[in-house]
Formats: structure tokens, C-alpha cells, sequence
């Protein structure tokens, strides 16, 4: 286990017990369940926030820029994305340090949660009639604030309540609904297309739903008015910060994360692009060829994430299941980039989703392990997420770059090669965590 820090405080329940907070993985107590109901509820939530967050990224956002600016679309694209990843960046930390200290009658989490997906819902109405470049910039921005105060009060709640016991299976099943999420709202799109609005706003509304249904299920957190530590000026700042000297493992997990990231944004934010210069798909004919993609990819995903999950388990192991899964997605990128044919593109595209679901199936459990401290969950929680953030600010702004040399067009072959050595990077990296096999 990570090095975890004793707590000051306790946890009163929803129904007003008081449950010291333990060493382990999680702050549930010792012999404590989770049942289907929550399980399912908090999946479905999960679901629901990446349906409406992340085709975004890889289909409906860049068509949308299409629309306004198609004579410059991959660098009207790049300041979107950035601008977009930026605000992402200093969101979800900031409002997770305001949810550890949340003392609402309703819990902890659950009014950061709530007031997430209703803004987001109209923010993503906002993307859906804008007419500028301006316009998606500024929509773009708070459907990323939304989403970010929303995740600020989702993600703490599985270390919140989720004992070790049941860890491994929670993560997992939580884990992959980003995959069902992108495949599913590719599926919306290419339903909807080119009615650019139902695609993007039926998702949102789907959001709603699952976190409404989840705000019911939640015996949320509360915290005693007591108990809460002063928000300052410091606390602020270091809602960004986890001293690597103090907490070496948790050091080294987030910097595998981010250069793995680094890697897949490097195919995923412009593989839109890509299948229309390469294979010379339309703004009509995209969406299904997008679909197509994300459908192999995920079901990939599913599939190994369970198989590798079990092994894992079995194994006690995490550390070479990240290894293994780096290196395939590092190959995955070579075929993809040297791909002149869509089935080519698409045997990458599941040699992808091994990886993936290989690595989706040991990362959140590892995370868990090494998280600093009790006290400070979801502040930690959002530090870590700087790893998912960071590279969708990098990346964007350093594409142009990579597409253009050789000056003969986009050069999408160096982009993606690029994304194959930060992914080896990444798996490198996770051999210094001491704590987890």
C-alpha cells in the first residue's frame, strides 16, 4: 500500500453514524458492501457524464468547427481544445478541494455533482447554436467547467465508499464506461448527422438522467461543520500539488499516466481529421466510419479489461499488466499511422483496445493504493486527474508541429509515432512505484 496519512477526522453517514476513517483503500470501514443498486447507479452516471463529454472531442466538436472555419479547421480545432483543456486543468482541483470541505445537509459530493450536469446540459445548448470560431471557443470552456465540477464530486465518491474488497470490480466497471461512452455517443452522431444539434445535446440530456438517477441512490458523505479545515489562499494553490518527496509512488503513477495519456491523445483528438484526409471520408460519411472505429475499440476494451481484471486479481500484480498494455498500444500507433487501407486502420484500432482494456483493468485500482492522504481525497483525486488534463492541453498545441514537417501537408505518421514513445515513456515510468506489485 501507498503511504497514507492518519486522519483527523470522522466521516458521518447519511444516516448520521459516525465512521472514523481507517488506513486502506478506501474510506469505507472495515466489513462494509457496496450493492448492485449503488454500483449500477454510479456507472450509469459515469456513463452518462463521458456520453456527453467525450464524442465531443472526437466527432461532433470537430465537425462543428468544420462548419465555421474549413479553411483552418486544424488550428481552430488546436485553440479549442486548448482552451477548452486549460480550463479543465484548473477546474476539477479547485472545486474537489471545495468538496472535501463541503459541509451540506445534502453531503459532500452531491451538490457539486447536481449543479455540474445542469450546467453542463446548457453549456453543451450553447455549443449547439454557435455560429463563430469565438463561440465554440467560449461554449467549449464551460461545458469543460461543468464536466469538471461534476467529476470533482463523482470521483472521491468511490474512495469515499467502496471498500479494498470490492475495489478491483468497481474500478473496473466504472473505468470502462468512458469506452461505452465514446462509442455510444459516436453511435448518436452518426444517428444524428449532420443535424449537428440533436448529436450534441441528446447526450447531455442522457447525463442528466443517469446522475439524477444516481443523486437518488447516494447515501452521501456528510461532514461535520467541525471537522472542516479553513479554505485559504494556500489551500488554493496546492489543490494542485502532491509533494513527490513525501509521496514517491503516487509521483511516479501520475507521471505513467500522463505521458500514457499523451499518447493516446495523440491519435484520438484528430482521428476525425485523419480518416478524412486518408481515406477521404465526408463530413456526411464521417460519423459512421467513426462509429465503426470506436465500436471495434471498445468492444476490444470490454472484453480484455475483464480478462486482464481477473488476472490481475489472481495475480496480485498491476505494475506489468500497464507495461504489457503500453507497449501494444506503442504498436497499435505504428500500424495505425502507416495504415492506406480502413481495414488496416481497424486491426490498430482493436490492437488498441487491447492495450486499453488491458490498462483500464489496473490503473484506477492501482491509483487507489497510492493515494496521499484520507483527509483530502477528492483534492488528490483532482491532481491525479491533472495527469488525464495536462496532455489535451500539450498535445493541441504542439500537433501543428508534428504535422508539419516535411512541409508536404499533415504529417499524421510523425504525430502518431510521437504518441507510440511517450506511451513507452509512460509504462517505464510505473516500474518505480514500490508500494503495488
Amino acid at each position: 500500500m501507498g503511504t497514507i496519512e492518519p486522519t483527523r477526522a470522522a466521516v458521518v453517514a447519511a444516516d448520521g453514524a459516525a465512521r472514523p476513517q481507517g488506513a486502506g483503500t478506501a474510506l469505507a470501514p472495515e466489513g462494509a458492501h457496496v450493492g448492485p443498486g449503488f454500483i449500477t447507479a454510479i456507472t450509469g452516471a459515469y456513463f452518462g457524464t463521458w456520453l456527453a463529454l467525450l464524442p465531443a472531442t472526437t466527432v461532433t466538436l470537430a465537425l462543428r468547427v468544420q462548419q465555421i472555419a474549413p479553411h483552418h479547421k486544424a488550428s481552430a480545432l488546436s485553440l479549442v481544445l486548448t482552451t477548452g483543456a486549460v480550463v479543465a486543468l484548473l477546474a476539477q482541483n479547485i472545486f474537489g478541494a471545495l468538496s472535501d470541505r463541503t459541509t451540506s445537509r445534502f453531503g459532500m459530493r452531491r451538490p457539486w455533482i447536481t449543479a455540474g450536469a445542469l450546467l453542463g446540459v446548457l453549456s453543451l445548448g450553447l455549443l449547439a447554436t454557435a455560429s463563430s470560431v469565438a463561440m465554440v471557443v467560449l461554449a467549449w470552456a464551460l461545458v469543460q467547467l461543468a464536466f469538471n465540477i461534476l467529476l470533482a464530486g463523482l470521483n472521491p465518491v468511490i474512495p469515499d465508499h467502496v471498500p479494498s474488497a470490492q475495489m478491483g470490480r468497481v474500478s473496473a466497471i466504472t473505468q470502462l464506461t468512458s469506452q461505452l461512452g465514446v462509442v455510444g455517443g459516436a453511435f448518436l452522431a452518426q444517428l444524428f448527422l449532420p443535424d449537428l444539434t440533436l448529436a450534441i445535446l441528446l447526450p447531455g440530456l442522457v447525463c442528466l438522467a443517469g446522475v439524477g438517477i444516481f443523486m437518488f441512490v447516494l447515501r452521501d458523505r456528510r461532514l461535520d461543520p467541525a471537522d472542516r479545515r479553513p479554505l485559504r489562499l494556500k489551500s488554493l494553490v496546492l489543490a494542485y500539488w502532491v509533494n513527490p518527496r513525501t509521496a514517491p509512488d503516487f509521483a511516479w503513477a501520475w507521471l505513467s499516466r500522463f505521458l500514457i495519456f499523451c499518447g493516446s491523445a495523440t491519435l484520438a483528438g484528430y482521428q476525425t481529421y485523419f480518416l478524412m484526409s486518408r481515406f477521404g471520408y465526408t463530413q456526411s460519411t464521417v460519423g459512421e466510419a467513426v462509429f465503426k472505429v470506436l465500436l471495434i475499440n471498445t468492444v476490444a476494451v470490454v472484453l480484455t479489461s475483464v480478462l486482464f481484471g481477473a488476472i490481475s486479481d489472481r495475480l496480485s500484480r498491476r505494475k506489468p499488466f500497464v507495461m504489457i498494455s503500453a507497449g501494444v498500444l506503442a504498436l497499435a500507433h505504428v500500424l495505425a499511422a502507416y495504415s492506406h487501407s480502413m481495414p488496416t486502420y481497424l486491426v490498430a484500432t482493436a490492437i488498441g483496445g487491447i492495450a486499453t482494456g488491458c490498462y483500464l483493468s489496473v490503473d484506477m485500482a492501482l491509483v487507489t493504493e497510492v493515494l496521499p492522504s484520507r483527509d483530502e481525497t477528492g483534492k488528490d483525486m483532482g491532481v491525479f486527474h491533472l495527469a488525464n488534463v495536462l496532455p489535451q492541453t500539450l498535445i493541441p498545441a504542439v500537433a501543428p508541429l508534428f504535422l508539419a514537417i516535411g512541409g508536404h501537408g499533415e504529417n499524421y505518421p510523425a504525430f502518431f509515432l510521437a504518441g507510440a514513445v511517450m506511451g513507452i515513456a509512460g509504462a517505464l515510468c510505473i516500474q518505480r512505484v514500490r508500494s503495488v506489485r
